[in-house]
């Protein structure tokens, strides 16, 4: 089966077409990284979490053995496939800002989202920024493993902010599960 050269997709949103990435999902998957909404820059590229700031998100989980990127590769979606690792995001619709969402759109996603994650039982959600975990647990959300499961049963791991301090983040993701 040869890959996609990208994953851009046409779909349905709350009543309008839109331009979007297609999720990727390995046969079984044993847990899904979660991005908030797929930025312009994500969905003009085809793939999943091309912005710098979410580049340097994933990096953490390559240090941390889930992804393994071949040299020089910048795309997520082969190495996700190969861990079982599902990509998402809880809004479908891109936007420049996260901020751009409404309540109503976070409310769909969200229910749409856990639909899917409950159907395909998947164990662990690991959240890009804190703000998916916000919608799926409603609490503030703070760096590592969350106290609260989803409503499916699963594990939430939010990974460490940006701006964390190295030593710190390095703690955060010293409790995240070995592959």
């Amino acid at each position: 089966m040869t890959e996609p050269e990208n994953f851009r997709q046409t779909i349905g949103w709350m009543g309008r077409e839109i331009v979007t990435l297609a999720e990727v999902w390995p046969a079984a998957p044993k847990a899904v990284i979660v991005g908030i909404n797929p930025s312009i820059t994500s969905v003009e590229a085809g793939h999943y979490f091309q912005g710098r700031g979410a580049r340097s998100r994933l990096s953490l989980l390559v240090r941390a053995g889930l992804l393994d990127l071949r040299d020089g590769e910048r795309h997520f979606e082969r190495a996700a496939m190969k861990a079982g690792v599902a990509l998402a995001d809880l809004v479908r619709r891109p936007t420049p800002s996260a901020s751009d969402l409404s309540r109503e759109e976070l409310e769909y996603g969200k229910s749409q989202f856990e639909a899917k994650m409950a159907a395909q039982q998947v164990p662990l959600v690991i959240a890009i920024y804190a703000r998916p975990v916000e919608a799926l647990l409603g609490a503030k959300a703070a760096p590592g493993f969350q106290p609260t499961e989803t409503s499916w049963g699963a594990r939430v791991f939010n990974l460490p902010r940006p701006y964390l301090r190295s030593d710190l983040a390095a703690e955060v993701m010293s409790t995240f599960p070995s592959t």
